[in-house]
């Protein structure tokens, strides 16, 4: 659902919150003033206190028909020794560096 809780872009931020539940594990990937929403010491966070910028990979959907998008991302990357975290949706795709 978007509204104007979850989605912001007007004031030049977008909110971002993804969820994976693999194996009976969940993940939890968000922005940071989505996380400021959770009450102390529920989340486990990072105890580097890291922070990772969000690309938004594209302008549009990508197809499904498009093949090494990531690859083309992640290859620089890698070389540069940057870790990187892709997330991809149905409307959008992201990078998190």
């Amino acid at each position: 659902v978007k509204d104007s809780v979850v989605g912001n872009e007007d004031s030049g931020h977008i909110r971002f919150f993804s969820f994976s539940l693999i194996e009976g594990y969940i993940s939890l990937v968000m922005d940071v003033q989505t996380q400021q929403r959770f009450p102390n010491n529920l989340l486990f966070t990072s105890a580097s206190g890291e922070l990772w910028k969000m690309v938004r990979i594209g302008g549009q959907p990508l197809g499904f028909d498009e093949c090494g998008i990531v690859a083309q991302i992640s290859e620089p990357l890698a070389a540069a020794d940057i870790p990187a975290y892709y997330i991809s949706t149905f409307k959008f795709d992201h990078a998190l560096v």
